[in-house]
């Protein structure tokens, strides 16, 4: 498989560039609003040999080989033995149930709290909305598909029937009943289908279910301000990450599994645990993390830009997995939000030296965080994850510097700046 690649006309595009000219500013505008990753179109690992990736930055193959929602650490299977006694071959399950038990009382009180906000607002989001059609509650995305399934589609092709019929003609109602069974998720991906879709689902869909439903897949999200449509803004903040199947892992925060002693998952919860109340009592300023379930093995984190840097005003989403082996081994760290940096890869992957070589078992997830803010200030250009952007950030720093600023504006500042109502 091919590793990243570099952009091939950008080069062509910096000599191009006269820094002496009068249009300088025209000129950096102009290149930062056309910038666009290399192989776009296609897989930029497989290069579109596994099929199309549907604009992602990689396709659903190379996704599931890559990066799988449970990492070979942890998908150790217990394999009973041949003997009539199973011995230690099944781990406890006392001490994970404790732990979940303790978690969920201790967030009572904010879930009870959160769901009291919604209630006392939904009066005064309804007002001049039509009634939602579609039932509030959603069901949960499905699992992405694993390399076993691609496969099988790789050996047995389907052969397009151009005789279907066309579901654009369907009827609104029709339409509904099989909203109805989508998530949503795959609702907002209905939505990217076509306008006349996205304008039935903003009809017959509440302000109400939309803001329940960014605050879910959002928890560090902080309403700064007034928000005239939750439905675009979920729909930014979707719009705004690398990759889709990455928000998918997220969302449906995937039990740890594997061989685990008692004792080691104890110490695991325990740190964990004191990580949590750090962030919550002694964070400091400029970054953030929450846990998304119960075994704290999954968990959104968030960074300012630092002030300075062609990065500031904006607020970048993480997605944190926590391994079986923590703190033995450490964390991977991926950027959800789109963010234009030498040592970020176009699939989210962050090229830091504390968790690919020099991991410590005296780093936290809060120091993770602080030390990617501080990358963001100083980038690594003598090994980078997208070499495109490390020549550009050394040969005109202006004109990198342009292109960071303006994808944090487009995609980083949606709190303070709430997207524009689509036509």
């Amino acid at each position: 498989m091919a590793t990243y690649n570099a952009k091939p006309d950008l080069g062509d595009q910096m000599n191009d560039y006269d820094s002496d000219s009068s249009d300088t500013v025209e000129k950096l505008k102009n290149f930062s609003d056309n910038f666009v990753f290399s192989n776009l179109s296609t897989c930029w690992v497989c290069n579109g040999y596994y099929g199309p990736c549907f604009g992602q930055p990689v396709c659903g193959t190379c996704h599931a080989f890559l990066f799988p929602a449970v990492t070979d650490e942890e998908a150790v299977v217990t394999q009973l033995s041949d003997d009539e006694d199973s011995g230690n071959d099944e781990p406890p399950q006392n001490s994970a149930e404790q732990n979940s038990e303790r978690v969920e009382e201790e967030d009572d009180g904010e879930v009870e709290d959160e769901d009291d906000d919604e209630d006392a607002d939904t009066e005064e989001e309804e007002d001049g909305v039509d009634h939602m059609e579609i039932a509030f509650d959603r069901p949960r995305p499905n699992p992405p598909r694993n390399l076993n399934h691609f496969l099988e589609q790789l050996s047995a092709p389907r052969i397009a029937d151009r005789n279907a019929s066309r579901i654009e003609v369907f009827p609104v109602e029709v339409l509904l009943k099989i909203f109805s069974y989508l998530d949503d998720i795959s609702l907002w991906n209905a939505s990217e289908v076509c306008e006349q879709w996205r304008r039935i689902l903003q009809m017959h869909t509440s302000q109400t279910m939309w803001k329940k439903y960014t605050r879910e897949r959002w928890p560090l999200f902080q309403q700064i301000a007034t928000i005239p449509n939750w439905f675009d803004m979920y729909s930014a903040l979707m719009a705004s990450c690398f990759c889709r199947t990455c928000l998918i892992q997220m969302s449906l925060k995937t039990p740890q599994r594997g061989l685990q002693d008692e004792a080691s998952r104890s110490f695991k919860m325990k740190l964990l645990r004191s990580e949590v109340m750090c962030l919550k009592t002694g964070a400091a300023e400029g970054i953030d993390a929450v846990p998304l379930d119960n075994q704290l093995s999954h968990w959104q984190g968030s960074i300012l830009g630092p002030p300075g840097s062609p990065y500031e005003g904006g607020k970048f989403f993480l997605y944190i997995v926590i391994p079986q082996s923590y703190p033995m081994l450490p964390p991977t760290v991926r950027f959800l939000t789109k963010i234009v940096h030498p040592n970020v890869s176009r699939h989210g992957d962050v090229g830091i030296d504390i968790i690919q070589h020099n991991w410590s078992l005296a780093l936290t997830i809060s120091k993770i965080l602080l030390s990617v803010q501080s990358l963001l200030t100083d980038p690594f250009t003598e090994i980078c994850m997208e070499p495109a952007l490390g020549r550009l950030y050394d040969a005109d720093r202006s004109k990198f510097e342009a292109l960071a600023r303006n994808w944090t504006w487009k995609y980083a500042m949606h709190e303070v700046i709430p997207p524009l109502p689509l036509s």
